[in-house]
């Protein structure tokens, strides 16, 4: 799965009983458990491969990837913000069900009053994809997100940061005529730059939900102004 090292695979099946849930409430845990089929670390990436990161308030010494496999992707969104919250490690889940499949990212920063903890700041589940079947999303991922596409490798976070926000631009790349220019940019080789660009692009898609919804023209004239301003801001990354 994207291309990671094969002595980064572990294929390790993990027991959802045996998982600490306890900042879950009693409905929660059940719902969780009762969702996921299979459960397995399918890969660990350390500084044996890439170099850790520690920035203030960031520290970056592994990333791992889980598989899921859940009886409906409509339950996706929550298994993965569950998994996201209790894993202290960066991750990327790869959660499917029979028929389709989606990634999750998040980034994560120390806990300001315990560094032994974790806060999830940024979350992120792309857009489901068929089952075995090689789509134009799944190409995309393929072509730019790929072990041997990424090309900022300077430390884990890097690599983990570029896979994320390239992921997140393919899902929603139908949402601007420039989107797919982007993963053809040089700013992926600055991870300041793409974490700039991503919040730029967040931006975009929630303006863009929000003119979706719009019913006066007021409204849409307003939104409109303030997509244009976005698109300038994106052109600057292209």
């Amino acid at each position: 799965m994207l291309g990671i090292p094969d002595e980064c695979l572990v294929k390790r099946s993990i027991d959802v009983k045996r998982l600490p849930l306890g900042d879950l409430k009693p409905g929660e845990r059940n719902r969780f458990r009762g969702l996921i089929r299979e459960l397995k670390v399918a890969a660990v990436l350390t500084d044996k491969v890439l170099p850790a990161y520690s920035a203030e308030g960031c520290l970056v010494q592994a990333v791992q990837v889980f598989e899921v496999r859940v009886d409906s992707l409509r339950s996706a969104a929550f298994v993965c913000g569950v998994l996201q919250k209790m894993t202290k490690t960066l991750c990327i889940i790869f959660v499917r069900d029979d028929r389709q499949e989606q990634f999750s990212f998040a980034l994560k920063r120390l806990n300001l009053q315990d560094a032994s903890e974790v806060v999830v700041t940024e979350e992120f589940l792309s857009v489901p994809l068929t089952s075995g079947v090689s789509g134009s999303g799944m190409r995309l991922m393929e072509k730019y997100a790929g072990w041997d596409s990424v090309v900022n490798m300077t430390s884990l976070y890097s690599w983990y940061l570029e896979l994320m926000v390239k992921c997140f631009v393919i899902t929603h790349r139908k949402v601007w005529s420039g989107m797919e220019g982007l993963l053809e940019s040089k700013v992926w080789y600055n991870s300041d730059e793409v974490y700039s660009m991503f919040c730029v692009l967040q931006r975009l898609t929630a303006l863009s939900e929000e003119r979706s919804r719009s019913l006066s023209m007021g409204e849409s004239m307003r939104l409109n102004g303030e997509l244009r301003e976005v698109y300038e801001r994106l052109k600057v990354f292209a």
